[in-house]
């Protein structure tokens, strides 16, 4: 959409209706399991959930272990703009566009790119580094590291 219909910088996003509820994805999962004919069991432990995978299954029920999410990235909502945003929320019916004018300050501009190419050049980098560049060019970015991810969950 936005490289057929957006101009330089435009930033398209969907509008998320009130009448829409957010919920969670364990509500999501027991709606899910419920479609599939299962009754969610809910379980303490993880270790108690995959025990039970072996033996509930068999009598129309599906154990489930939810907890609260600790990993690094985690939202309870997405949010896809600012209150200091340029917002054209009336051009399209599902989607909004940002319009921000182009505000940057070039010299932090020339050391982050001077930054990333060294750090191709050497061929290997840290998340830190990275987050601490995003961190000097966005002074309120608001990454919170927890030392969990998704992956370390699978």
């Amino acid at each position: 959409m936005s490289c057929l219909l957006g101009k330089n910088r435009y930033i398209f996003f969907p509008k998320l209706s009130e009448k829409l509820h957010l919920i969670t994805f364990a509500d999501i999962a027991v709606k899910y399991l419920q479609n599939l004919g299962y009754q969610p069991y809910l379980c303490e432990t993880e270790e108690e959930a995959r025990e039970l995978a072996k033996t509930l299954p068999n009598e129309g029920k599906w154990p489930c272990y939810f907890f609260a999410s600790d990993t690094t990235g985690e939202k309870d909502f997405e949010e896809f703009f600012t209150d200091n945003e340029t917002l054209d929320m009336a051009r399209f019916e599902n989607l909004g566009v940002i319009t921000n004018e182009p505000e940057f300050d070039q010299e932090k501009l020339n050391y982050f790119t001077k930054k990333i190419a060294q750090l191709k050049e050497r061929g290997k980098w840290s998340k830190e580094e990275i987050v601490a560049l995003f961190f000097a060019m966005i002074p309120d970015f608001g990454h919170k590291e927890t030392g969990k991810n998704l992956d370390g969950r699978m």
